[in-house]
């Protein structure tokens, strides 16, 4: 849905459940024209062209939410607490305002909350609209993993389902502690980008002895992407608390403390020398600052450099690389799940029927692997037909 859908559609679906719930109350304070502008279900082929016409709409609609919610806290406030009517608050809330002199206004796209605690539907209040590269979907975005063994069948071990806006490297944690419970917890786990960062592989490794293995994001500085010295061309003397440039100047200042930021992370502050920054010949490889202050590294605290490091230096080597493309069968995985399944059409409403739904496909895609896997084998041959029978 779009905006304008999405609130004249919440607007219905308060008043249909009003019409269920209090039907004599409604007929009463209803306005003459709710019945045209709500009766049918909003299609975006019905509503006004142009983006003047489409705010005027808009507002008139914002109006009407208003006043509803209006009648019920002064006539009948015990239906304020009507599922229907807490999501239209909570809408209103995020698409309209009201000036100095009370009038509704269509909040600018500018000016509205999250994505992330934004409803999409009146019928459905978990779903979220997301983006990834050229993708855009409003629901929920599910992780599946797979064993990777050779000469066995290739089955999903695991369902993870979160709502569309849920980072991938949020998911780790809970699809690790998923499998430990049931005792399918990998040596290796192999995951892809998204999945992986410093703290993960450390708490991958401390908590549930296993190596979680795959690409760190790229660095994102200029001298990472220009060639100069990015942080990884510094050496780090954890024990004496030094750390030397390229150029061979060791760094004056060294400070570990947790970082104030939403996600709050060890770090440690390393500074060198201003005099050492500003007599170097390869300054330009280093520092652009022009008011002539010296480099700064910002690296995570020890286990968790420490950990990048020993993956980045890992995946770099031959043997690391050809390791990683057991990861690559996923993939296929993900790819039969959506031609042969339904994992990018929910059929249900809501995270948990979505997230059952996605177990039942999952379950679909095992037994039809391991009948073709023991299918494969002749000695399995009468007993494997008696289990398609039984299967059909």
């Amino acid at each position: 849905m779009n905006r304008l859908e999405l609130v004249t559609e919440t607007m219905r679906a308060g008043l249909n459940e009003l019409a269920t719930v209090a039907p004599d109350w409604l007929s009463r304070i209803a306005l003459s024209d709710w019945f045209a502008r709500y009766s049918q279900r909003i299609e975006d082929t019905r509503l006004p062209r142009g983006e003047k016409a489409r705010e005027e709409l808009a507002e008139k609609v914002g109006k009407d939410g208003f006043l509803l919610l209006k009648l019920l806290a002064e006539q009948q406030p015990d239906l304020l607490k009507l599922e229907k009517i807490q999501t239209l608050q909570r809408v209103w809330e995020r698409h309209f305002a009201r000036n100095e002199t009370g009038e509704v206004c269509w909040r600018k796209n500018a000016e509205l909350s999250r994505a992330a605690t934004s409803i999409e539907s009146p019928y459905d209040t978990e779903t979220r609209h997301s983006n990834k590269r050229d993708l855009s979907w409003t629901g929920y975005k599910v992780h599946l993993s797979e064993t990777c063994d050779k000469d066995l069948p290739r089955l999903i071990t695991n369902v993870h389902t979160t709502v569309a806006t849920t980072q991938d490297v949020a998911s780790t944690s809970d699809i690790q502690e998923s499998l430990s419970k049931r005792g399918l917890l990998p040596s290796r786990h192999f995951v892809d980008t998204g999945y992986v960062d410093a703290g993960l592989l450390v708490e991958s490794s401390e908590k549930y002895n296993v190596e979680l293995f795959g690409p760190t994001r790229l660095n994102p500085s200029w001298q990472s992407r220009e060639g100069g010295y990015d942080s990884s061309k510094f050496l780090i003397d954890w024990d004496n608390r030094k750390a030397t440039c390229p150029e061979g100047k060791q760094s004056v200042y060294w400070y570990e403390h947790q970082t104030n930021e939403r996600y709050s992370r060890s770090v440690v502050l390393i500074k060198f020398k201003v005099k050492d920054c500003l007599d170097c010949l390869s300054r330009h490889k280093c520092v652009r600052n022009k008011a002539g202050h010296a480099r700064r590294l910002k690296p995570p605290a020890r286990p968790e450099y420490e950990a990048l490091t020993k993956t980045r230096k890992l995946l770099s080597t031959v043997d690391g690389q050809r390791e990683y493309q057991n990861r690559a069968g996923i993939e296929g995985t993900l790819s039969q799940a959506v031609r042969r399944g339904t994992l990018r059409r929910s059929r249900y409403r809501g995270l948990q029927k979505t997230h059952l739904q996605e177990i039942a496909t999952a379950t679909g895609i095992n037994l039809l692997r391991t009948i073709n896997f023991l299918n494969d084998k002749p000695i399995a041959k009468t007993r494997v037909s008696r289990f398609a029978k039984l299967a059909h």
